[in-house]
């Protein structure tokens, strides 16, 4: 596959602003993270903790979650238009961005700064991304 500039690579953030941490299980870069009650993390259940940027590349079943940052890439779910600066919404259960006020989507603290681009996904097909801004953490 050669380099292609306009898309988005998944699990890299275009700015050098962010908090990054990491924890054990596996969540594919682009997708929020939760915390569930039990200390493990989910992508339907528990509080919010931030944007997945992928598996750890040691092989240690961990997840990098960026807490906050600047131009965050998220997945965006199919049919939804983001528009740019508008609120940032995650689907309940599947995890990936929409539009305020739509069913099963809950606002978070995070603004589009970038919509309407491609991604990579971790399994090397196209995704609809829109990158996010979440100075303060979602």
């Amino acid at each position: 596959m050669s380099h292609d500039a306009s898309k988005v690579v998944m699990g890299s953030t275009k700015s050098s602003f962010r908090v990054v941490d990491n924890r054990k299980g596996d969540i594919d870069a682009g997708f929020v993270v939760r915390l569930k009650t039990d200390g493990d993390i989910d992508k339907a259940s528990g509080s919010i903790l931030g944007i997945s940027l992928g598996k750890d590349l040691g092989g240690a079943g961990h997840t990098n979650i960026c807490r906050a940052g600047l131009e965050v890439p998220v997945i965006v779910k199919s049919g939804q238009t983001p528009v740019l600066g508008a609120q940032v919404a995650i689907h309940d259960s599947t995890a990936d961005a929409g539009t305020v006020g739509e069913t099963d989507f809950t606002a978070v603290n995070a603004v589009y700064s970038k919509v309407g681009l491609t991604g990579i996904a971790e399994d090397g097909s196209s995704v609809d991304v829109a990158l996010v801004d979440m100075q303060g953490g979602l």
